[in-house]
């Protein structure tokens, strides 16, 4: 499962990542994050894309591949 989530810089964003990736059942979950202004640290699990949710070039980039999206921007 590859989820892209927008809004993941934000404070709700960075929970709904934190707690996915701690929950067990979810064990295969990857994340896929779109970061306008700020970053968050990638990692195993979690793909960073730069960029804004109104590009229409780099949602597209974005959304490749992806199975699930969780819009929080």
């Amino acid at each position: 499962m590859l989820m892209l989530v927008t809004g993941a810089t934000g404070k709700v964003g960075r929970a709904f990542i934190r707690r996915l990736l701690a929950d067990p059942s979810h064990g295969g979950a990857r994340v896929r994050a779109l970061c306008h202004n700020r970053t968050i640290d990638a990692g195993e699990r979690v793909e960073v894309v730069k960029g804004s949710i109104s590009d229409r070039a780099v949602v597209e980039r974005a959304i490749d591949g992806v199975t699930h999206v969780v819009h929080l921007a």
